[in-house]
């Protein structure tokens, strides 16, 4: 008896049946029985799409029974050797032990076509199967089993590979032949597999092939209900990728799904069971004792068989599998000397057999099998009847009504199911009848939901349509079960008191809601209550809010505000969008993945169109800030969890969204407020790193040229520049279809009169070089010369900057008349050549002597422009600027004489040569100003730099605050005008991705290199990217490259890869076995060990443990008294440091120091004496260490009256020092000794020169720069000191200085959350060792 709390419950349950039952219309259409004849085979055919309990296809109920090749029934028949009836023991495995995830749902078959046949119903009891026992063997010829299977074999086509091998087994049917051809296809492998089994009667062998054809063909079935899901998931909206993704993956889909139906697995399955049904062990005895082979497999096979009958609905081939296991329950196999356990049918073969039915929507067959397993459970003849797995059969019945039109009977079987545990028989036998579980309840909201269709039920009728959904029926079913207390633990566990919803409860009425909104809009609201209450008891009820349920809700919410009118029913639409804007906005308790956030910023874009249209624009905005918020979060704290260089995002929202927020901002601003609001937005999308784009830029051109000229004047800088560069985004003039409708802005040259009206010649002086090039080239590009001489004629001075000079002379059209006719002489070419590529004896200097000596003679000659270029090249590498001047105007004589002129093409590509000659020149003499102007030269001529000048400009760029964004400026430039790289340019862009610590950059270009089979890694590429690796700490890719770098065969042993990987183990990651075995290597290589060499293994052999101090003085010493390697700096600093900072020896840091000056090293450059600001700070950071700042200031003394000059690196020690002496104010008279450098410039004059021997010293009037870490030490010193509002305003200071974003964030960084301060970098080196 269910507590009254089920029966109030399922009142409503009788009062459904009535309804059901009196209702008119389609309803009472759909419950009479209906039938169609029909003839069922082993061909893989039946109805449509049914059940959505396995995601499509018709469905074999919720979670079905699954005996795989990982199931106790195949662990159980491991093989020939094994007695194959040892296996019946676990023929009653009970479905509760399965994985509830399958599903026999059939999947895209073909629709069963009508016949004159009626499909065979099923009779009670022992009429429901074929004769028991062994079959009757005298029908079989006797021409022999292997034939006779052959023979069946070719009559079900079952491994015919091709049309032409059919043919030829039709014109020979009485052949022994196998029709296999004997080739190496799969097909005929299988093919003489099968014909080997039977040929040895190899019964496990057989069986084996069997379950690998039924396996398969469940997985087969998996991925096409897969798919299938998929599809229904793009229907309902449950994808928000791009339409190219999703027509990519819906290609995909409709590829995958033809394969896997071209597989015939199952019919082929079924023709080896059929033909063993037929053969018999053979016995020279007894006839009566031969048995068919198919009597001797296990009991697994047969279900793995019934299985793949479900998934085809295929009656014909289920009644004979099931046929042959009931003749053994009622005449056990007896084989020689053993006889086979007797057993009865299980419930797994029940419920495939009943699913097989239920799938062909024959009713009455379904009704038959569930008789008949009705009594076999009140005979007790049925294994492993529990309640779980037999509540799975008594569902899959409830499903048989609704797919057959009729929920009447439905609800009657489930009233038997709560009415009571058990029914009286007639013979007084008692029916387990299970109480419902959580499933059960599911089947019946799957039922009204009508997403069971309706193909035919095998009454006689004519078919009949699907029954439409019964929304409200199966919304009330389902609110009823919210009321319930207690959540679902397991969905086929019998219950006597009802559950809350389980988890594809919640799946079937949310996707038929969804369904429903399309045909009444009011629906929403049931979707979007629903969806709220999953979210909110998903934790408490054990349940998952799927990402795809939650994309498909939202979706349709999309869909619903894109039907909707304006005249519809507003409350709707608002309630619309604020269940959008709350799920569109991210719970700040929790972490959402990237793909997470991605997803949402995608739907976002998709209804940013709906929240303007309906007024809620400023809203939309928000959501979009803080979607990018988020995600720019979550990359900071994946970057600093991973430690991973740098992670960039797309940007795909704010490309969308932004034109949309101006076009809002446009239409509803007043002109006071409009061009404000538009900046706002467009300046935040480009610091989130959004390109301008077509889009974009004419909102924001309308809003300048509406507002009043006070506000036009009154704006910054930087908003001219970007007025300037969206108006660049567009075609000078662009056309009305360029525009939107009613923009004000017409042309790039009306903003400039604006401009010049509104009186801002200072801020158009100050656009930027770059920019204001790139509007001269937009103009002159467009307009001819009449249209510029009238505009330039109507504005101020100011705008000529934008007007073309006259342009670099041409290869058509420069003339210089040299003053003696000029002779190309090839021979003097090679004389000035000698130099070059290299030359104990002679210098590019004596290169240029030798041309300036022809040059001067009474009859002058000259070279080849080609060697004319290379001069040019070494003068500029030597950085002999006036020399180089000079060859260039010769160069210009002999490209203009009338000897070159004459051939128009060489003229041409000797300019071009020239100029770009004159590119690497300027790069490497360090004016990279003048380098710029030979590229424009070139740019403007419709020419591309050569990938040397390019890298020479990429080597080059250097001393600013961040080389490499604009080296990487530099390569994307080259590449996006076409130049294709060579060896030296990956090299130059990959070494300078490697200083910046962006090895995964560095790795992926230098892929792309491998990629290129024109070009092949140098060792200086090798070099490069292993560096890369080691400044990162990336032990295992710089050890692979390494070795990948010496099994080239182009390899040139060079000292900087071993230095590095010396390095990297040194101070990265410390491990001085491994440094040594680099040493021993570049030993081997035969390569000469350099002074930073030695300095390493200082480093080595005193930093790290166990401390080997010996060691350390010896390699000093080695040092010392080479003749090749001179005792620098460097290696007085390691030794200092050893002593001073790990071995915490105060007296012997300072004794080493002292030492210095009277040691003969310290004399070696005079321009340039030991000690210098190296050991100097090496010492002073011994002192900060020991905390002993009463000694700095001695020092110091020393340090100023020896003329040494003070570096930031010792300036940020002191810092360090004084502060945490508790002398704040020293430290911030040290911070404001030092100044800044010009803006974007690195400071100079703080690192170790490459050569000290050949430097010279920095006068120490000269002043001191600060550097990046110099911010940072002030601003650990003010936090740690407690003075965090002067942190604040130290960080103000340096976003106006403008360094590189990454700088300012890792300052920033220091201060957490809770205002605690990260600790001070412990490292025992000063940061320039």
């Amino acid at each position: 008896m269910l507590p009254k709390v089920t029966s109030h419950l399922f009142l409503h349950t009788s009062r459904a049946v009535a309804l059901v039952q009196n209702q008119s219309g389609t309803l009472r259409n759909v419950l009479q029985h209906q039938s169609s004849g029909s003839t069922t085979s082993t061909v893989p055919w039946t109805t449509g799409p049914g059940s959505s309990w396995g995601g499509a296809g018709t469905g074999a109920g919720p979670g079905g029974a699954k005996f795989n090749a990982g199931s106790k029934f195949y662990t159980g028949y491991t093989g020939a050797g094994r007695a194959v009836t040892q296996a019946n023991t676990s023929a009653g495995q009970d479905l509760t032990k399965d994985d509830d995830k399958e599903d026999v749902s059939t999947s895209l078959v073909k629709s069963r076509q009508s016949s004159s046949h009626h499909s065979r119903p099923l009779a009670r009891r022992h009429s429901f199967s074929l004769p028991s026992g062994p079959r009757d063997l005298a029908q079989e010829t006797s021409t022999g089993v292997l034939h006779t299977v052959q023979l069946h074999l070719r009559a079900r086509h079952t491994f015919a590979p091709s049309a032409e091998h059919e043919q030829q087994n039709r014109q020979q049917p009485s052949q022994s032949e196998s029709p296999i051809s004997a080739d190496d296809s799969p097909q005929s492998s299988f093919a003489i597999n099968v014909e080997e089994a039977f040929a040895t009667k190899n019964v496990p062998r057989l069986a084996q092939l069997i379950m690998e054809l039924a396996d398969r063909d469940h997985d087969v079935q998996k991925s096409l209900r897969s798919i299938d899901a998929r599809e229904r998931r793009r229907r309902l909206g449950a994808q928000t990728s791009s339409l190219i993704g999703e027509a990519a993956a819906e290609e995909a889909d409709s590829k995958g799904r033809d394969s896997l139906l071209s597989e015939d697995n199952f019919r082929t399955a079924m023709s080896i069971f059929d033909a063993a049904c037929i053969t018999s062990e053979s016995d020279s005895g007894n006839l009566q004792k031969r048995s068919a082979l198919a009597f001797r497999f296990p009991v697994n096979v047969y279900h793995a068989l019934l299985r793949s009958c479900a998934y085809h609905a295929s009656t014909d081939a289920a009644l004979r599998v099931y046929s042959h296991l009931e003749a053994r329950v009622r005449q056990p196999l007896t084989y020689g000397s053993e006889t086979s356990t007797r057993f009865y049918p299980s419930t797994t073969a029940i419920y495939y057999l009943l699913s097989t039915y239920v799938n062909a929507n024959d009713l009455v067959g379904a009704t038959e099998v569930f008789s008949e397993f009705k009594d076999l459970c009140a005979r007790k003849e049925i294994a492993h009847s529990e309640p779980s797995s037999n509540v799975r059969i008594w569902n899959k019945m409830i499903e048989a009504y609704f797919r057959a039109g009729q929920p009447a009977g439905a609800l009657r079987l489930l009233e038997t199911m709560m009415d009571g545990e058990s029914t009286e028989k007639a013979q007084g036998e008692k029916v387990l009848v299970p109480s419902p579980a959580s499933s059960t309840f599911t089947t019946i909201i799957n039922g009204f939901c009508g997403q069971i269709p309706n193909d035919s039920v095998n009454s006689g009728s004519a078919p009949v349509p699907s029954p439409q959904p019964d929304v409200a029926t199966a919304l009330s079913w389902f609110n009823r079960l919210l009321l319930q207390p207690n959540p679902s633990a397991n969905p086929f566990e019998s219950s006597s008191e009802p559950t809350r919803p389980d988890q594809k409860a919640w799946t079937v009425i949310l996707e038929m809601l969804s369904q429903a909104v399309s045909t009444d809009k009011s629906r929403i609201q049931d979707l979007n209550r629903l969806f709220g209450v999953l979210v909110d008891c998903a934790a408490k009820d054990s349940l998952e809010v799927k990402p795809t349920l939650r994309s498909m809700v939202l979706s349709t919410n999309v869909r619903f505000l894109e039907q909707v009118t304006d005249s519809e029913d507003k409350d709707l639409v608002h309630a619309s969008l604020a269940f959008l804007a709350h799920h569109i906005s991210l719970d700040k308790g929790t972490r959402p993945s990237l793909p997470h956030i991605g997803e949402t910023q995608a739907l976002l874009a998709n209804v940013y169109p709906q929240f303007v249209r309906f007024g809620m624009a400023e809203k939309a905005w928000e959501l979009a800030k803080g979607l990018v918020a988020r995600e720019l979060s979550v990359l900071e704290e994946t970057l600093e969890k991973d430690e991973k260089p740098e992670a960039k995002r797309s940007g795909q929202l704010l490309n969308k969204v932004v034109p949309l927020a101006l076009e809002a901002i446009v239409s509803s601003s007043s002109e006071t407020s409009v061009l404000s609001e538009a900046l706002q937005v467009v300046q935040y999308a480009v610091r989130k790193g959004v390109k301008l784009t077509p889009a974009m830029a004419p909102h924001l051109l309308h809003a300048f040229m509406i507002s009043p000229i006070e506000i036009q004047r009154d704006l910054a800088q930087q908003d001219y520049e970007l007025l300037l560069s969206c108006a660049l985004t567009l075609p000078v003039t662009p056309s009305n279809n360029e525009l939107p409708e009613g923009c004000a802005y017409r042309s790039l040259t009306a903003l400039l009169k604006v401009f010049d009206n509104a009186g801002i010649d200072s801020h158009v002086q100050a656009v930027p070089r770059k920019l204001a090039l790139a509007v001269m080239t937009a103009l002159h590009e467009s307009l001819d010369a009449h249209q510029l001489a009238e505009f330039f004629g109507t504005v101020g001075p100011v705008f000529q900057r934008f007007k073309r000079p006259p342009l670099p002379p041409s290869p058509a059209a420069e003339s210089t008349t040299p003053r003696l006719p000029v002779i190309v002489d090839a021979e003097l070419s090679r004389y000035i050549d000698e130099w070059y590529p290299s030359n104990r004896s002679l210098t590019v200097h004596d290169g240029y002597a030798r041309l300036q000596e022809a040059i001067s003679a009474p009859s002058p000659r000259y070279p080849h422009p080609t060697t004319l270029g290379r001069l040019i090249n070494g003068l500029g590498r030597a950085r002999d600027i006036s020399a180089l001047q000079s060859v260039y105007d010769t160069a210009q004589q002999v490209i203009f004489s009338p000897y070159v002129s004459a051939n128009p093409s060489w003229q041409s590509q000797a300019w071009f040569q020239i100029e770009d000659q004159m590119i690497i020149a300027y790069a490497h003499a360090g004016d990279m100003e003048s380098a710029y102007g030979h590229r424009d030269r070139i740019s403007a001529v419709g020419g591309v730099p050569s990938p040397d000048a390019y890298g020479s400009l990429i080597e080059c760029v250097r001393d600013t605050t961040d080389d490499t964004s604009n080296a990487m400026a530099l390569f994307t430039e080259c590449q996006m005008r076409g130049t294709k790289p060579n060896v030296y340019l990956y090299n130059t862009i990959i070494s300078k991705l490697a200083k910046a610590r962006k090895a995964d950059f560095a790795l992926d270009l230098f892929e792309q290199m491998k990629a290129n089979t024109t070009l092949r890694p140098s060792s200086i590429t090798y070099g490069a990217v292993i560096a890369a690796c080691a400044r990162v700490g990336d032990t295992q890719a710089a050890e692979r490259l390494f070795e990948e770098m010496a099994g080239q065969p182009n390899f040139k042993p060079r000292i900087p890869p071993y230095n590095t990987m010396m390095q990297m183990y040194t101070h990265t990651k410390p491990d001085r076995g491994r440094v040594l075995h680099f040493y021993e290597l570049m030993l081997k290589a035969g390569i000469k060990p350099s002074a930073h060499t030695y300095k390493l293994l200082i480093d080595a052999y005193g930093t790290i443990e166990p401390i080997d101090i010996e060691a350390a003085e010896k390699t000093f010493k080695k040092v010392e008294s080479s003749g090749e390697t001179s005792l620098q700096s460097t290696h007085w600093a390691a030794l200092i440091n050893a002593y001073g900072c790990v071995l915490k020896d105060l007296d012997k840091a300072i004794s080493v120091f002292n030492s210095i000056a009277s040691h003969p090293s310290a004399r070696r450059n005079p321009a340039n004496p030991l000690p210098d600001a190296v050991t100097y700070e090496s010492l002073i950071n011994v002192f900060v260490i020991h905390k002993r700042m009463d000694y700095v200031r001695t020092y110091l003394a020393k340090l100023q009256a020896s003329g040494v000059h003070m570096t930031a690196y010792i300036a940020n020690l002191l810092i360090k020092g004084y502060s945490a002496a508790g002398d704040i104010e020293e430290a911030r008279r040290v911070f404001e000794s030092l100044v800044d450098p010009p803006s974007g410039v690195a400071a100079p004059n703080n690192h170790v020169p490459h050569n000290p021997a050949s430097a010279s010293s920095v006068p120490p009037s000269e002043p001191s720069y600060r550097e990046p870490s110099t911010w940072e030490a002030m601003f650990r010193a003010e936090l740690g000191n407690g003075h965090r509002d002067r942190a604040v305003a130290l960080l103000d200071r340096l976003r106006e200085r403008q360094f590189p974003h990454a700088v300012y964030q890792r300052i920033r960084g220091i201060m957490g959350d809770d205002n605690s301060v990260t600790p001070w970098a412990q490292s025992p080196s000063s940061q320039s060792l």
